[in-house]
């Protein structure tokens, strides 16, 4: 088919649209960027030269593996090699054509013998009974010699031919002596390759059909001295001669018997190697952070197997494509993020704040881990305890439930959960260990049930202790579960570093919320609570210079908490912005009728334009105190949206009134709120 670029283009842009939305190129190359700092974090690169020792050297620096490593052990693998190599059955190949080639030179012979015989007698003229002329069988004699082989039919040999070729009983005895000294399993010009191959066992392949067979005794299988002797014994069915005859056509026949078993070399080899593609070389493990060689020791050669498999895997190309492997990871989880954001969680209307706000505390908190890590890879590496010189004993000290803490109390549950999942497989990706991951996915899932419904900032801590009692539990149960001779010592170790990464990861959050609550402008319940603190001085204000709007606020804050519970919205939120929804009107509060309980109303003497200018101007100056005072920004936009664009509907309407006497026309505009309408 043709190729269609406008199409194919046209594809693409659908693609783009379904999964991703409105985004802008700068948006997705902040993606890009995002996933390309995630994969660099986790694959990470040590600076480390390999150097080229040799057996014998004293090495000039410390290596440890920078991963787990499976290396070939060339020596044992040689080894298995042999091994394997040696249970390969030898192949050789029976020709039962040689079988048959001799029977039928045999016959040819007898029938060539009969010819010559029979065309004497017809130029002679002879009759059947009446014997050669010497001279004729001279001729048949010389003949013969001319077109049979010497060495198998000496003059004797041709004397007997010539003499019994008419008896076909004869014919038929030596060629069934033949056949029984040649028969199966075969004959072998020498028996010491089937000595050398005995144990390794003997496969007979018939070169005719293919077919093979074991041979389970190699001594069935005759070598041709020992088939010659057995035709002698078998002489006794040679009843068409007897007596000097005999004797002189046994060892006539004797030469006939020739080697049809040879020794395969190229099959048995194409078999050894068919068996050496089957097996695995011989590894060993080398566990992250294990110290491969010292400064100062002498090289040894395991040393310089494992420094040269450390130099294979520090190629570019091996590297870069780890590299890819991983980007390509990253970028799936990713998108997964922001399709769950932009598809299911459709309440977050800000998606790409709280997108920002989830790479970054994914960002951040993979660097913590990393943090923990080298630190876990430098002890380990330089501590004389050989119980302490495993890394994975402190990368449980890592707080890997820190991000999940973290956007529980920014943003909610559902995305916590999320934000678990992928962290694991990231925290897995950069360890190398399922342990670290399945501990990192449980205290991480135990803080998103933990901090569900929090309500004050203590409870950040002690949620730290429980969820490091949570994960000290799994990773006591990954220490059973992966057990083989774990000293108690290790146990403690890893418990006790799992109980200290709940607190550890409680305390940072507790230190990094302010800060990501300032920059990406989330405001959480433990902020709406101490908002909600009546002594906060901008309310003991409105309750001394506003009573009336004060006392407004609070009622107006009791009502609305008990319809968000109703519709299942917010209710700390909506009480909280209640709260604060008129501290404008502190810059004028006398001109509110709340607060005119004891004074005349102001706005008797104000103009209807004059009044609606005083009432918006609360707007203004609410958002102007707000901001002052660093109010949160979802508590902030109610003071703006909670009078919408009404109208007020007093001052327009005695406007009008005042206008009529005088036919002047008056503005809707100069009399509403000026908004926004409510964003949520």
């Amino acid at each position: 088919k043709k190729f269609n670029l406008g199409k194919l283009l046209l594809e693409l842009g659908r693609w783009r649209a379904r999964f991703l939305g409105q985004l802008t190129v700068l948006e997705l190359l902040t993606g890009f960027g995002i996933c390309l700092l995630i994969t660099l974090l986790l694959v990470g690169y040590q600076f480390q030269n390999i150097p080229d020792y040799k057996v014998g050297d004293i090495a000039d620096q410390t290596i440890e593996a920078p991963q787990d490593l499976e290396i070939e052990d060339p020596e044992a693998t040689a080894e298995k090699q042999q091994r394997v190599k040696a249970s390969v059955p030898a192949v050789f190949e029976l020709d039962l054509r040689i079988n048959r080639r001799v029977e039928s030179e045999i016959r040819s012979a007898f029938g060539l013998a009969r010819q010559l015989i029979s065309q004497e007698r017809r130029n002679a003229d002879l009759a059947p009974e009446r014997p050669l002329p010497k001279d004729a069988r001279t001729r048949i004699l010389d003949q013969l010699q001319q077109r049979l082989p010497r060495e198998l039919w000496p003059t004797r040999s041709l004397e007997i031919l010539l003499e019994k070729s008419n008896k076909a009983e004869l014919e038929t005895q030596l060629v069934r002596l033949l056949a029984e000294a040649m028969k199966y399993p075969g004959v072998i010009e020498n028996r010491d390759q089937l000595f050398l191959y005995r144990n390794r066992g003997i496969v007979l392949r018939n070169s005719v059909t293919n077919a093979d067979e074991s041979v389970s005794d190699w001594t069935s299988i005759s070598d041709t001295n020992r088939a010659r002797d057995n035709l002698r014994q078998n002489e006794f069915e040679l009843t068409a001669v007897s007596g000097e005859e005999k004797k002189n056509l046994i060892a006539f026949v004797e030469k006939w018997v020739r080697a049809n078993v040879r020794f395969s070399e190229e099959a048995t080899l194409e078999r050894e190697m068919l068996a050496l593609e089957l097996i695995d070389p011989a590894l060993f493990k080398i566990k992250k952070g294990r110290t491969l060689i010292r400064a100062g020791d002498e090289v040894t050669a395991s040393n310089v197997v494992i420094l040269k498999a450390l130099k294979r895997l520090k190629q570019p190309h091996r590297l870069l494509g780890k590299f890819f492997g991983i980007l390509l990871i990253v970028a799936f989880f990713m998108l997964a993020v922001w399709l769950y954001l932009s598809r299911v969680q459709k309440k977050h209307l800000r998606i790409r704040n709280h997108y920002l706000l989830i790479a970054t505390i994914l960002t951040l908190t993979l660097v913590v881990t990393k943090v923990f890590v080298a630190l876990g890879d430098l002890i380990s590496g330089n501590v004389l305890d050989e119980a302490l010189q495993n890394p994975l004993h402190f990368y449980f000290l890592a707080p890997a439930a820190l991000g999940a803490i973290l956007i529980i109390l920014l943003l909610d549950a559902n995305v916590a959960i999320l934000f678990s999942l992928v962290f694991s497989v990231f925290v897995g990706l950069l360890t190398g260990q399922i342990a670290v991951s399945v501990h990192a996915l449980t205290g991480s899932l135990v803080a998103v049930y933990v901090l569900d419904h929090y309500r004050e900032r203590l409870a950040i801590i002690r949620a730290g202790l429980i969820i490091g009692l949570a994960s000290a539990c799994v990773v006591l149960a990954l220490q059973f579960y992966g057990s083989t001779g774990t000293s108690w010592t290790v146990f403690l170790i890893r418990t006790i570093g799992a109980l200290l990464s709940g607190l550890i990861g409680s305390m940072l959050a507790s230190l990094l919320l302010p800060i990501l609550e300032s920059l990406f402008e989330v405001t959480t319940d433990i902020r709406l609570l101490e908002l909600s603190n009546l002594n906060k001085p901008i309310l003991r204000r409105l309750a001394v210079e506003a009573p009336g709007t004060y006392h407004h606020s609070i009622v107006v804050g009791t009502l609305a908490e008990a319809a968000a519970e109703a519709i299942g919205a917010n209710p700390l939120l909506v009480r909280v912005g209640a709260y604060y929804h008129d501290i404008g009107k502190l810059k004028k509060a006398s001109y509110y009728v709340e607060n005119q309980i004891y004074t005349a109303n102001k706005h008797e003497n104000l103009t209807p334009n004059m009044s609606s200018l005083i009432l918006a101007s609360h707007v203004k100056d609410g958002l102007a105190m707000a901001e002052e005072i660093g109010l949160a920004r979802k508590v902030r936009d109610m003071i703006p949206q909670h009078h919408v664009t009404r109208l007020m509907t007093y001052f327009y309407q005695k406007a009008r009134d005042a206008a009529d006497e005088k036919h002047r026309a008056v503005s809707e505009d100069d009399f509403r709120y000026p908004g926004p309408k409510p964003q949520s």
